[in-house]
């Protein structure tokens, strides 16, 4: 007689599985396992081993079975709450929450910058660009290079050393490293050069960088964001001017004879000349010269003349 046995791609599975497992424990109890344990337990061991992995490789068919359905059980539910919340059995890739999230600012750039042509002949932002202070990428429409380039022809000297001056620094901007110098195709309608940046503006979400008043007025009017290298220089400039008079505590001696040391509220450093011996005591000083470093600012100091003119024994 003949037995005809079908076995099931699943159940044919699980013997595979029922064997390589247990082959699997017997190896590791056997590798795995001081001798002391098997001089114990004999051959105990080696069969429980052998039984727990061949069970594991059993009901691994089961446990893979049934992650699948959870997974997808959990996905047809988000499905459903999509559509419930559409009103619409249509669905498409945009409406699933893993899709990936376009910017939200609608421009293809990095913190655009519009530059415009007073900026470029300022010349103060390739130095601004070089110590790192903007990022992003700076944008350059037609017509401001159109406009260098007519002033870098005109027949007055002053308008074009300008012109070959912002052509210069656009050169330079162009090889600098630590932002992106992009040159724009084409420009918008507008008719003249600053409606042209307000209105790309607008449609980038860019702040514009110029030196140019009217432009900074007309763009803070239509709510456009301005970088004016005028303004940062004010915001930056010294706070101490020579011949100012200040009122500080000499705390130590200087490094020079007869020197004394004080401190500004923001920690400037301010050399007294013959402050010396007014150490720990508070007086008066006029400011001589200030020196900006890049490690900071440092100002030097005489007494003022009516401190100068008292005897140090009676302040």
């Amino acid at each position: 007689m003949l037995w005809e046995v079908q076995m099931r791609p699943k159940s044919f599975l699980r013997l595979a599985l029922f064997i390589v497992f247990g082959f699997i424990g017997a190896y590791v109890a056997r590798s795995g396992t001081p001798p002391e344990i098997f001089a114990i337990t004999g051959a105990y061991f080696m069969l429980a081993a052998v039984l727990a992995f061949a069970t594991l490789g059993f009901i691994l068919p089961d446990v893979l079975e049934l992650a699948g359905r959870a997974g997808i059980a959990v996905l047809a539910r988000q499905i459903a709450e999509l559509i419930q919340r559409s009103g619409s059995a249509s669905l498409s890739a945009s409406r699933f929450p893993f899709r990936r999230k376009k910017n939200s600012n609608n421009s293809a750039y990095v913190n655009p910058l519009l530059v415009d042509t007073s900026s470029l002949i300022d010349g103060r932002i390739l130095e601004v660009v070089e110590t790192g202070f903007l990022f992003g990428t700076l944008l350059v429409m037609p017509s401001v290079i159109d406009e260098l380039h007519k002033l870098s022809d005109s027949a007055d000297p002053l308008k074009r050393k300008k012109g070959r001056r912002g052509l210069d620094v656009l050169a330079k901007l162009k090889k600098e490293k630590k932002t992106k110098l992009e040159i724009l195709k084409s420009d918008p309608k507008e008719k003249d050069v600053d409606a042209k940046l307000v209105a790309l503006a607008r449609k980038l979400k860019a702040k514009i960088l110029t030196v140019d008043y009217n432009l900074n007025k007309v763009a803070n009017i239509r709510g456009i964001a301005i970088l004016n290298m005028n303004e940062l220089a004010s915001a930056v400039k010294t706070a101490v001017m020579p011949k100012d008079v200040l009122d500080i505590v000499i705390l130590e001696k200087g490094r020079e004879r007869d020197q004394g040391v004080g401190y500004l509220p923001d920690g400037t450093m301010v050399v007294v000349e013959k402050g010396a011996p007014l150490e720990g005591k508070s007086t008066q000083v006029e400011v001589q010269r200030v020196f900006q470093t890049a490690a900071g600012k440092m100002v030097f100091a005489k007494l003022a003349k009516w401190v100068s003119d008292i005897p140090i024994s009676n302040i």
